[in-house]
Parts: structure tokens; C-alpha cells; sequence
């Protein structure tokens, strides 16, 4: 019953989570993603039920949760649009730091493909610095 409804921005928050503990610690548990989001474990395991009915995880029974080669995909991806966003917030509008995480959190899930690809376009119109290129892994290519 894979990708029967769309990924919620709640599974796209997961999603993202599970990739930073594995990327941190090298694994993934639920008291984990649990801790860093701040919410029940009987919460974070209806979650990943629902990631692993879309393909996007697997997991054995009380083991680490890892991300398929899709969800992984899924979760750069969710990453790589905060991260841009953020960066644009902060050096571009000059949001205050904690402002600017937050809004990037909401703007990620909901941000069009079309408007963002357009603030890539922008940021690569006004020459954004190396920096933000780097920490955000710049993939803007003109014509795509």
C-alpha cells in the first residue's frame, strides 16, 4: 500500500528527523525522534507505521528506524528546501535566526515546486554568496 496518500508535512517532519539522528548518531530510535521532537512514543510509532505502508522506512520490531533509498531521497530533498529557505531568510530579508527557523519549518511542507524553484532562481540572479551555496548544497542549474 505504498504512497496511497500524500506524505503530511507532520511524515515530512519525520522524515527529516530520522535523517539528521542517523547523519548525528548513526542510528534512529524512537525515544529519539521522540526526544527531538518533543511529542509520545505511541506517537512516533503511528508515524512510522504510516512511513513504512509508503515505503519510505524500514524498521524491525523494537529496532532503529532506516530510511528506504526513497525516503532518504524524500528527506534531502525536505532538507535541502529548509535549508535554502532559511538561507534566504537570514541573509537575504535578514530574519532574526530564530524567526527565521521556524518559518522555514512551516514554508518547507507548503512552498510550491514552482515558487521555490523561482526563489532559486532569484538567489542565483543576485549572486548569493559561496557560503549559503555550500551550507545549503546548492542545485540550481539554469534551464532546469
Amino acid at each position: 500500500m505504498r504512497h496511497s496518500m500524500p506524505v503530511t508535512s507532520s511524515l515530512q517532519d519525520y522524515l527529516e528527523v530520522i535523517l539528521n539522528l542517523i547523519q548525528e548518531k548513526n542510528t534512529a530510535r524512537v525515544t529519539d525522534i521522540a526526544d527531538r521532537l518533543d511529542i509520545a512514543k505511541p506517537s512516533v510509532i503511528q508515524a512510522l507505521t504510516l512511513l513504512k505502508e509508503k515505503g519510505l522506512i524500514v524498521q524491525d520490531r523494537y529496532g532503529p528506524v532506516e530510511l528506504t533509498a526513497e525516503g532518504k531521497r524524500y528527506a534531502l530533498n525536505i532538507r535541502h528546501r529548509h535549508k535554502v529557505i532559511y538561507g534566504f531568510l537570514t541573509q537575504v530579508l535578514e530574519v532574526s535566526p530564530e524567526a527565521a527557523e521556524q518559518d522555514a519549518c512551516l514554508m518547507e511542507h507548503d512552498l510550491s515546486n514552482e515558487t521555490f524553484d523561482c526563489l532559486l532562481r532569484y538567489l542565483e540572479e543576485q549572486d548569493v554568496d559561496k557560503k549559503l551555496k555550500d551550507e545549503v548544497g546548492w542545485k540550481y542549474k539554469p534551464g532546469e
